[in-house]
């Protein structure tokens, strides 16, 4: 006799036909999504201010530069926050 029976009854397939846990994956991804997503809007809300109050955003480094690194690293962490909420 095989665990499949068993195996089925704990795992589903999602809409793609990726297997989903159990639910004990979900905590690491739980804690690395909030991560990724409070660094991302945290830096986004930064960098927001020191342009707003046109202070540099680095020092030593084009304002244009600067203003686009930043706003592209905060919103590439917020995105992987939300994709690694999704994979849940």
């Amino acid at each position: 006799m095989t665990h499949r029976g068993a195996s089925l009854c704990l795992r589903s397939l999602s809409a793609t036909g990726i297997e989903r846990g159990t639910g004990m994956e979900s905590g690491p991804a739980i804690f690395a999504g909030a991560a990724f997503a409070l660094f991302g809007a945290a830096l986004l809300v930064w960098t927001g201010a020191r342009v707003l109050h046109r202070a540099p955003v680095a020092h030593g480094v084009s304002p244009t530069t600067s203003i686009t690194l930043a706003a592209l690293a905060g919103v590439s962490f917020l995105a992987l926050g939300v994709w690694c909420f999704g994979r849940i």
